[in-house]
């Protein structure tokens, strides 16, 4: 074979390597793309003023779009895990599934409690705001500590609406 013959083979061989190479590096970025993660992971517990917990359903509600996820919750069953969550600013609630609760005119209704300001106030009589927190999902990141412990002053409006 003559040399200018093995000069025109290492040139082919070397652009087809650089080809193979840059499609490698394009695939690789495609793959890496897709992979990243677009979602968050929502960790906590729930709390019950009762020597038990009932069952109940846990939701979490986006603020920007409204979109509700939900969640079974068995009976004494404290911690809850919420996967996929797109990133966003959410509240944290829950109803039991049982009414659980009678008013005065003997009419009986489940219980709501939620993640509120009360909660990291220490749920005392000073805590005088029960107003739901507000929390952040970041891609990627898991958000703990959720808990949806005050079922006393968090009695609110239905905020199912929209759940699934």
């Amino acid at each position: 074979m003559s040399i200018l013959h093995k000069k025109l083979i290492n040139s082919i061989l070397s652009i087809s390597t650089m080809k193979n190479l840059a499609i490698l590096l394009f695939l690789s970025a495609i793959l890496l793309t897709s992979c990243s993660s677009t979602t968050g992971t929502v960790k906590g517990t729930v709390c019950y003023p009762s020597e038990y917990i009932p069952a109940m359903d846990v939701y979490l509600k986006n603020k920007e779009t409204g979109k509700i996820y939900s969640l079974d919750i068995k009976e004494n069953q404290k911690p809850f895990k919420f996967i996929k969550i797109p990133e966003g600013n959410y509240i944290a609630f829950a109803y039991t599934v049982q009414e659980d609760s009678t008013d005065s005119n003997n009419k009986s209704s489940v219980v709501s409690g939620g993640y509120t300001k009360a909660v990291p106030c220490g749920l005392t009589v000073e805590c005088k705001d029960h107003s739901l927190l507000i929390f952040k999902v970041k891609n990627g990141n898991t958000t703990k500590n959720i808990q949806i412990c005050d079922w006393l002053g968090a009695m609110m409006k239905d905020e199912r609406k929209n759940a699934p």
